[in-house]
């Protein structure tokens, strides 16, 4: 490979790598609201779950259920590490309701999150610290237990913080065999808020200026075109 090929290979991968440490300049400067979004949850009754087996006899989920007690705070890593070992008991969960509320025959179904974002350091709009995945559990919500609910998150919302006491199941055949909590009870802990973005004014200097470049381009190249 000649130097003239490798400067046309590098040319490209400058200009994405410019663009991409652009786009993250911009994320990191964007302008922060200060928010008090944190909740008082209790603890999960385990401090830590370890991950499982899928073996109908595993020793840990065994140990894990016979430890386990009814109404028991859950966290849904800690279902996902070890399913069997919460399967059929009556738990405890807190999380933000968020998507849609997706109604079928007798209630309606709702995914419940309960990572950092919704819990402790609210949604990223807000301050903009990646603070890991999104973590959560499909919560099925009978009649008589959804209709307080008003606000599902989404950009720009945190919606409705609910604690459940439900029927955990590992395979709900209900949900294409599914990981569920089929909610008994629910209580709003804290009603939905209306995040507001502020204005990220380098980003949009940055879009003025580019869009000003591209026209630029654009017309320069139609020029030259009609002089040939």
């Amino acid at each position: 490979m000649n130097t003239a090929m490798v400067r046309l290979l590098l040319v490209p991968v400058a200009i994405l790598a410019g663009v991409l440490s652009l786009a993250w300049w911009l994320a990191l400067s964007a302008p922060v609201v200060e928010r008090d979004v944190s909740l008082d949850v209790e603890p999960p009754y385990f401090e830590s779950v370890p991950r499982c087996s899928g073996e109908m006899n595993d020793p840990v989920a065994a140990s894990l259920r016979n430890q386990f007690a009814v109404n028991g705070m859950v966290r849904s890593q800690q279902l996902f590490n070890c399913p069997r070992a919460f399967d059929g008991f009556t738990v405890r969960y807190v999380g933000e309701i968020i998507g849609e509320l997706i109604p079928r025959r007798g209630g309606v179904w709702v995914q419940v999150n309960d990572d950092a974002y919704a819990l402790t350091d609210g949604p990223l709009l807000g301050h903009r610290n990646f603070s890991g995945f999104n973590t959560g559990v499909a919560v099925w919500l009978p009649d008589g237990t959804h209709e307080q609910l008003e606000t599902v998150g989404r950009h720009q919302v945190r919606g409705d913080i609910i604690a459940i006491t439900g029927t955990f199941m590992r395979a709900d055949p209900n949900d294409g065999g599914g990981l569920t909590i089929r909610a008994d009870t629910v209580e709003v802990m804290a009603d939905g808020v209306l995040l507001d973005d502020p204005l990220n004014r380098r980003q949009l200097t940055v879009a003025v200026l580019l869009f000003v470049g591209a026209a630029g381009a654009l017309t320069l190249g139609q020029l030259a075109r009609r002089r040939r």
